[in-house]
């Protein structure tokens, strides 16, 4: 394919040469260094002053396009085409590549078949992980995203384990101090009725023991046991004899009994 190629190009090479040896052109402004990514576009523009008749680009010193004054471009592969701008002084063309592979690379040259009439520039074409590496970025992207995730998820799971112990903890010593305190109160309440007793409705208190002094009681003389007949001139009381009465000034009262019965 190249052979063919140069083989088309260089008629038009030697009627180049042939016409252009009385004009006097030259490149103005030459193809500058370009870094692109695989699969884009690369586009380099050299520019010649009027009078020029063959324009070629050369990649890595083959011939890749040509553009002719008189005829315009001659393309050949449709990875590499150009585009062209005119004015009164100068003439511009522009060698656009297309999805461009890891071995375009290299060195990129505009030349207009005369001494000193080539201007060159290098073109680096490097890899592009966003298309060809996006499986294992997207892989390593979603490792750290899951990690961190997995790390947070791990915190939060501890955080509930120990909130849920301390909460049974503290629930566990307020019901052991609630049974506590209500095995008080029971026990409290059993010692004071067995201290106190059921009390009896039938109770009537005691009245309290007489102080006072019991009257001394006054014998009387002895009794003669001679049996005597009233003299009759004597005069004696029809008022009858009795014996002495007892007084007693407190009441007498039958002893009450106070029941008590214990639970």
């Amino acid at each position: 394919m190249e052979r063919f190629q140069k083989f088309i190009l260089l008629p038009f090479i030697l009627a180049a040469s042939l016409t252009g040896l009385g004009f006097c052109y030259s490149i103005l402004n030459g193809p500058t260094n370009a870094t692109v990514l695989a699969g884009s576009e690369a586009r380099f523009n050299c520019t010649v002053a009027n009078g020029w008749a063959i324009l070629i680009w050369l990649l890595n010193t083959n011939p890749v396009l040509t553009v002719i004054n008189s005829h315009g471009p001659i393309e050949t592969s449709d990875r590499f085409t150009s585009q062209s701008y005119n004015n009164s002084q100068s003439f511009t063309s522009e060698l656009i590549i297309h999805n461009t592979q890891l071995n375009d690379s290299g060195r990129i040259e505009c030349s207009i078949q005369k001494i000193d009439g080539s201007s060159f520039a290098f073109l680096s074409v490097q890899e592009n992980n966003y298309s060809e590496d996006s499986t294992s970025t997207w892989v390593i992207v979603l490792a750290v995203v899951f990690s961190i995730v997995g790390f947070i998820l791990l915190i939060i799971l501890i955080w509930v384990v120990v909130r849920c112990c301390c909460l049974k903890k503290g629930s566990t010593y307020e019901n052991e101090v609630r049974k506590i305190s209500v095995k008080k109160k029971t026990d409290d309440r059993l010692g004071s009725r067995q201290r106190s007793g059921s009390e009896n409705q039938g109770y009537v208190p005691e009245e309290p023991p007489y102080t006072g002094q019991i009257p001394t009681v006054v014998s009387l003389p002895p009794m003669s046991t001679k049996f005597t007949v009233p003299r009759p001139d004597l005069h004696t009381s029809s008022a009858p004899k009795g014996r002495p009465q007892r007084h007693t000034d407190y009441p007498i009262n039958p002893k009450k009994i106070r029941n008590v019965t214990h639970v």
